[in-house]
C-alpha cells in the first residue's frame, strides 16, 4: 500500500469514527471477559492497514476478526489453550503456538494478544514483566509501558470512564490505533 493510500484510509478512519452513532457499553466488561467492536489502523515499517475489528475475549478463548474498509473479512485469529489459528480471506489457514508470533508471520505485524486484554483496561499484564503506568488524578490510565510496548489512552467513554474508546499502541517500527465504538461484558 502506498503512503498516500494509507494516509487517505487513515483519514477516512478518523472521519468515519467521529460520525459513528453506534457507541455503546453493554453489561460490565472486565479483562476476564469482554467483546469490543471498532476501527483499527496499523502502520508497520511504511506499510499500513485500516479497517474494522471485532474481538471477543475470555480467559479460555480469543477471537479477533479484522475486516477491510468495505466490510469484507480480511483475517480471523482464534487463540485457545492449544495455540493460535489464523484464517485469511483467501481460505488459507495458519497455526502457531503464540498468537503474537502468528499475527507477525501472517499479517506482517504483531498483535500482542497475550497482554492486550489487560492493557485495554489500563492494567499491566501479569506475565509481561515490569510495567510503568501513568494515571490521571481520577485514576484513568494515560500511558502504560510494558514488554517494549507503549500504550497511550487518548479518551474514554463518558458513561463508562473505565473503558477507553481511543488507544494507541506502539513499539519501534509499529503503530496501532484502535477506536472502540462498542464494549460488551460477558453474557
Amino acid at each position: 500500500m502506498t503512503r498516500f493510500a494509507a494516509a487517505c484510509l487513515g483519514a477516512s478512519l478518523l472521519v468515519g469514527c467521529s460520525l459513528s452513532p453506534d457507541r455503546a457499553v453493554v453489561g460490565r466488561p472486565s479483562s476476564d471477559a469482554f467483546e469490543v467492536k471498532g476501527r483499527i489502523a496499523v502502520r508497520h515499517e511504511g506499510d499500513g492497514y485500516t479497517g474494522t475489528m471485532r474481538w471477543k475475549h475470555s480467559s479460555a478463548l480469543d477471537t479477533v476478526e479484522l475486516y477491510t474498509p468495505i466490510g469484507t473479512l480480511y483475517a480471523r485469529l482464534t487463540r485457545d489453550a492449544d495455540g493460535a489459528v489464523m484464517e485469511t480471506a483467501d481460505g488459507k489457514r495458519f497455526a502457531e503456538s503464540d498468537a503474537g508470533a502468528l499475527s507477525r508471520r501472517v499479517l506482517g505485524w504483531e498483535l500482542p494478544l497475550a497482554s492486550l486484554p489487560h492493557w485495554m483496561f489500563g492494567d499491566p499484564a501479569p506475565q509481561g514483566g515490569v510495567a510503568e503506568v501513568v494515571r490521571s488524578p481520577d485514576g484513568q490510565a494515560k500511558q502504560l509501558e510494558q514488554s517494549g510496548w507503549r500504550v497511550r489512552y487518548r479518551s474514554y467513554f463518558s458513561d463508562a470512564p473505565a473503558l477507553p474508546d481511543r488507544l494507541e499502541l506502539d513499539r519501534p517500527g509499529l503503530a496501532v490505533k484502535m477506536i472502540v465504538s462498542h464494549w460488551r461484558g460477558a453474557t
